[in-house]
This record gives structure tokens, sequence and C-alpha cells, in this order.
């Protein structure tokens, strides 16, 4: 069976890459981006359309099922959020071969995102300029659209900050991200608490320890039982950031599962390493290849620091199975992707799992659990606790959860 997908995989990569992504490749980015969901929410709307859209691109198998947080997933491969910023295409994924899919980013009030183009090709470098600005219909409109959906994969909603003003008010930004949180406190399976959005007019303020305590402090006030909750990093974070956000998320572990690595990488960042030359637009972030490394190494570098405690979902550059592999077994649990399926095509995902499959049983691994972290041994002494010796401090959950 895996042959005859491979040779199913091998026919239609030619077909989209020879033909059907030239013909795309002439719309402007976001039109294209329009007319594909479009196509999405066709091929989604009944039973024989999702029937025959898996036949040409679907592929599972019982090793790639994983259980990360009390959440089962069917693999491990799932859609990165800013790909279905209104919530509208849920029905489809499962057929595409998507373990999980996150939406949004949601925002508490309508935001338009920012004005003129937004998108763009970075054709030599496989990668996606991206200046959107959090554009979305708001929590509340989505919310009451997918209400009563039954999802066939676990679904993640995106909360992000309203990108209405460049005044940062914390008290504001912290009710905002609340709104669409408890908006959705009966939708989806986990949240995701975006504070890494690179084309905002505020900024990331949420870098900040003490902000983003205050921001953990809602989410317990406002805790929905048995639904994890990450927090998604910017790509050009220095080392020392990292480790000070991951202080607090460690610190905060009864309310915070994990960390999603990472958002989107800024073209003055480490990511203009890997820019082919074809740099669209001098304002935005980019997707695709020149994320692929600084995600990795974050990963690797997360999962030592945290000793594996935490989940981390891995986003960046994820093309090939290879490409998801490494992500695996340098710590992450499950992953993201969006622009491998744009430039490679839709039985991408497919093609992904699988690989995966193979590589699993080439290292002798019977499930995902396995892979996870496997070429990234652990040092002995966990990192964070290391130091905040050093520093005289210690780590530790809240004092009211610490005394239950």
């Amino acid at each position: 069976m895996s042959f005859v997908v491979g040779v199913r995989n091998r026919i239609l990569r030619l077909a989209y890459v020879g033909v059907i992504k030239h013909v795309i490749f002439l719309w402007e980015p976001e039109d294209a981006h329009s007319k594909l969901k479009a196509v999405g929410k066709f091929l989604g709307s009944s039973g024989l359309t999702r029937a025959l859209t898996s036949v040409l691109f679907n592929y599972q198998h019982s090793s790639l099922n994983t259980t990360v947080d009390g959440v089962d997933y069917p693999n491990p491969l799932g859609l990165s959020a800013g790909f279905d910023k209104d919530g509208e295409l849920t029905s489809i994924y499962p057929e595409l071969g998507f373990g999980l899919a996150e939406l949004g980013s949601f925002t508490g009030d309508i935001t338009a995102g920012n004005p003129g183009r937004r998108l763009f090709r970075m054709k030599k470098s496989k990668s996606i300029l991206v200046w959107y600005g959090l554009n979305n219909m708001g929590a509340e409109k989505i919310a009451a659209r997918l209400k009563y959906t039954k999802f066939r994969i676990p679904i993640g909603i995106s909360a992000a900050k309203s990108n209405i003003t460049e005044d940062f008010s914390l008290q504001d930004s912290i009710d905002d991200y609340m709104k669409t949180y408890t908006t959705f406190a009966d939708i989806g399976h986990y949240t995701t608490i975006n504070i890494s959005c690179p084309n905002t007019r505020d900024g990331e303020p949420f870098t900040d320890q003490k902000n983003l305590q205050a921001l953990f402090d809602a989410v317990r006030e406002n805790y929905v039982p048995n639904k994890p909750v990450y927090v998604k990093l910017a790509a050009d974070l220095s080392r020392e950031e990292v480790e000070a956000t991951l202080d607090v998320v460690m610190a905060n572990r009864d309310v915070i599962n994990g960390v999603v690595l990472t958002n989107l990488a800024k073209p003055s960042g480490e990511g203009k390493h890997e820019i082919k030359g074809d740099l669209a637009y001098h304002k935005g972030a980019m997707s695709g290849l020149p994320v692929q490394r600084i995600a990795t190494t974050m990963i690797r570098d997360v999962y030592r620091y945290t000793n594996g405690e935490i989940t981390i979902i891995g986003v960046g550059g994820i093309f090939t199975a290879k490409d998801a592999y490494e992500k695996i077994c340098s710590g992450a649990n499950i992953l993201h992707m969006i622009t491998g399926m744009i430039f490679d095509g839709p039985q991408t995902m497919g093609e992904i799992n699988r690989g995966l499959v193979k590589l699993m049983k080439k290292d002798g691994f019977n499930s995902i659990e396995e892979a996870v972290g496997s070429r990234n041994p652990l040092p002995i002494e966990p990192m964070y606790k290391a130091k905040q010796k050093e520093n005289g401090k210690t780590v530790s959950l809240p004092a009211k959860t610490a005394a239950e």
C-alpha cells in the first residue's frame, strides 16, 4: 500500500510542480489564497468530494497516532495558524492528511489587518513574506459559526491581540486575549496564546516577563479544564529572551502546557542568511525555508533547557518527512506547516506521513512518542533549575497549585 501511495504522490507532485503551481503563481498571492480557500470549501462540502480528496491525497498509519496533553492525534502533522484565519475549512483538513489544524489567529475585536499588499512570494527562498497583520472577523462571530461543528481531527484555537492601535495597554491587551480564550472555551481541543505576531502595530510586548506573568494570571482566572494552552514564541528572540520566557512558562505549568516554536522570521533577523536574493518587500516576516534552521535550533535548545518537561509544537520550513522527523527527534511532540503545501502541492502531507513511518521503522521506533527528542540527549540536571540556582532563585508552580 505504501508503494502505491508513493507512486500516487510522485505523479501528483509532478503535476503540481510542473503545471498547476505555475498557474497559481500567476495570481497575486492573496488572490490565490482566496481562490484556494474556495476550492477547499467546495471539496469539504459533501461526503463525495471529501472521499475523493482522501483517495487522492491522504495517508494514515497507526504508528503515527500520538497523544499529547490528553489530546489524541491521528498523526503529528498539523496545519499552522495563519492559513485559515476565519476557521472556514475544517471539514477538508482530515482528507488532506493533516492530524490537527490550528485556526486563526483570532482576536477579540474584528481586525482588518494591514493596508495594501500583504502577501509576497519568495520563490528562490521557498518562502512567503507575510504582512497580514492578523486580519480576521473577530472571536465572537467566528465562534458563533463554529459552535456546533463536529471536528474530525483535533483543532487548535490561536488567540492573538487585536491589531488596531499602536498604543499598548497591558490590561486592555489581556482583556482582548481573554475575550477570545473564553469565547472559544467550548470550541476546539487546545488554545495557543500568540504573543509573537511580527506584523502588529505595537510590537511584541509580552516578551516582557512581568507582562507575560500578568497574562498567565488571567489565563488562570479563566482557565478551561482539560484544554491545553500553549504559547507561541517569536523566531527572532535571543537565547536570553527565550530562556526568560521559558522561566515564566515553567513557573506556570498549572495552566501553560508548552510552547509553539516558532512564528515567522523577520528578514532583518537570523532568517536573512537563508534569503536567496528575492526579498519582495521591506516589511513583514518570512515563512518556509528561512525559518527552518531557526525553529529546529530553538526546539533543540528549549527541549534541553526545560528537560523535556513541556510540550513543544514545531513549526517552520517543513517540506519533507526528513524535515518533520528532524524536529520530532529534536524534541517536538507535534508539528505545524503551511508553506510546504503551497510550494510542493496538497499531496505533501500524505507524503510526509508516509516518510515518517519509514524513518521511524528504520530507527526501530514503534510510535512518535518514542522518537521525540531521541537525537537530543537531555542534561543530567535540568538547565532551567541550574540557572535558577545560579541566580539564587527557584522555579515552582504558583502557591495555590503547589498546596493542592
